[in-house]
């Protein structure tokens, strides 16, 4: 009769099997796959799509977060509406015994949301003597329930939702702070068709466990003593469909304090970082008094999205660290946390909006979030909405006790970025496009008085005849996917052979992203850059 350990060793030896063969985690189911030996990373370019990051190779929708999008553009502003918070928060309360009473006494997300077959699943975090993972799911996002699992035993009975615990290391190996769960439905072995991706306190590292279900979880036995990489206690995990790899962020430290690296693996066990060092940090735009405290980043139509949680607290002057240093440094700052954004191509070289303002707030005075907010590791859509939950407490980082729960935001659908024009018309013209149709989606806005309307250009930006903006229906009212169309049904041979620009009249309106709904397929979307320059 094999030994416990060594149903432990198979289970993960079949795991590791199974990536190695290159099946791609996803929120979508996956089809068969071939086995190409140990040493292939052999992933199916169709997997790992989901409703955030689109299709591997495209087509995505062109954000106006993307500079490569917008060729030229005049009278228009810029603007990055802030997520905004629901009125029915917070959405998930302290309610049981092992949700406090410590230092943060509470749920909050560091964690995970996952939306699949028609529930919504919450991985989240508890901090109550030692790193606790909590679970609760929900019908609608809203009114959630903590189900008594039986799986962890706490204070003599297993009547509670906790699926990974401090208290019970010996039921799963490991403890874990700030859960990444990603799911493998192609999963070959059904042991693992999920992964946990944590810090792990007491080894002092961050580790790996797998599951079938999401909620049995189990860390080889190997893993604490070989740690995926080093890092603070702060990471964040997620699937990068583009690159078919696994990303991870990480704190670290800086002259201006903490500051957050990264680093990839091909199959979710060995992992190599760009360097031993930040690649994100407080800049030369941000007050004296900031730091990046973590920032969960997700794939999304073609650029990689990061919510990086500022703290708004000075670091230590001068000297080597120490703890007594840091706290007289922040001593006379706000100690708050809220949320910015930032986006990159390559998850090495980053952009973020100026002025740097808060995309997600704390709350007013006095309110439950009004001191820390941070963020799960990636939003779900929900119809035309991006939602995002957070973690919110009601006082300041290091404070001795804070209360927290969790709270939803919500966003339009692309709506980081919009160019925005107001009683004078302005217009953008767009970057070349291999155009089959003369269709073209928007997701845009258009305020009463307004209008938003759309002509064909050619490289040079003379309009192409047949499709000026008189011949264009122009959007009126408020749409995700509104469809332009002009009343000339065919582009002109030279377009077909070619590409054409599209120039945006907008008055009284912001425009979020476009599409045209017909591209050469023959034409890449976007091309990740080797080595080698031009």
């Amino acid at each position: 009769m094999p030994s416990a350990r060594s149903l432990e060793r198979r289970r993960f030896c079949q795991w590791l099997s199974a990536m190695a063969a290159g099946a791609a985690w996803s929120g979508s189911a996956a089809g068969a796959m071939t086995e190409r030996g140990p040493s292939a990373v052999a992933l199916d370019p169709q997997r790992g799509e989901d409703e955030l990051s689109g299709p591997r190779g495209g087509p995505w929708r062109r954000l106006m977060l993307d500079a490569r999008v917008v060729e030229a553009s005049e009278g228009l502003t810029r603007q990055f509406p802030e997520a905004a918070k629901h009125p029915a928060n917070p959405v998930l309360v302290r309610d049981r015994p092992w949700e406090g009473v410590s230092a943060i006494t509470g749920p909050y997300v560091y964690g995970t949301v996952l939306r699949e077959e028609g529930r919504f699943r919450l991985w989240y975090q508890i901090l109550w003597r030692g790193n606790h993972v909590g679970y609760a799911e929900s019908q609608d996002g809203l009114h959630w329930v903590k189900p008594a699992l039986g799986l962890i035993e706490l204070d003599g009975s297993r009547e509670n939702n906790l699926v990974v615990s401090a208290a019970a290391r010996q039921a799963t190996g490991g403890d874990c702070h700030n859960p990444s769960v990603l799911r493998r439905p192609g999963a070959v072995d059904p042991t693992a068709r999920y992964a946990l991706f944590g810090y792990d306190s007491t080894s002092g590292h961050p580790r790996v466990a797998f599951s079938p279900d999401g909620l049995r979880w189990t860390y080889p036995a190997e893993s604490p003593s070989r740690p995926l990489f080093t890092s603070s206690d702060v990471v964040s995990f997620f699937y990068d469909v583009y690159q078919q790899r696994y990303a991870a962020t990480w704190k670290t430290r800086n002259r201006r304090g903490r500051a957050v690296g990264v680093a990839f693996s091909a199959d979710g066990l060995h992992w190599t970082k760009v360097w031993d060092g930040p690649v994100f940090v407080a800049d030369d735009l941000d007050p004296d008094a900031t730091q990046i405290y973590g920032m969960p980043v997700f794939p999304y139509q073609g650029l990689y999205v990061g919510l990086p949680w500022i703290y708004h607290a000075r670091y230590i002057p001068y000297g080597d660290y120490s703890v007594e240093k840091l706290h007289e440094a922040q001593s006379d700052s706000p100690r708050t946390i809220d949320v910015q954004l930032a986006w990159s191509w390559d998850l090495v070289n980053w952009t973020r909006p100026s002025p740097r303002r808060p995309w997600l707030s704390c709350g007013a005075e006095g309110s439950w979030d009004d001191g820390t907010i941070v963020t799960a590791r990636a939003p779900v859509r929900v119809g035309d909405e991006l939602w995002f939950y957070y973690g919110g407490c009601n006082g300041r980082h290091d404070d001795k006790r804070v209360q927290a729960a969790i709270g939803l935001a919500t966003l339009r659908l692309d709506g980081f970025c919009a160019l925005a024009a107001g009683e004078d018309e302005g217009w953008m013209i767009s970057r070349r496009e291999p155009m089959r149709r003369p269709e073209v989606i928007v997701n845009a806005r258009v305020s009463p008085g307004g209008s938003l309307v759309a002509e064909l250009v050619d490289r040079h930006n003379h309009t192409i005849p047949g499709f000026s903006r008189q011949d264009c229906q122009p959007l009126v009212g408020d749409s995700v996917r509104h469809m332009l169309r002009w009343t000339t049904p065919r582009l002109p041979d030279e377009v077909l052979r070619g590409d054409c620009k599209i120039r945006f009249w907008l008055k009284r309106a912001e425009l979020y992203s476009y599409l045209p709904s017909s591209l050469d397929p023959a034409q890449p979307d976007l091309a990740r850059f080797p080595s080698q320059g031009p």
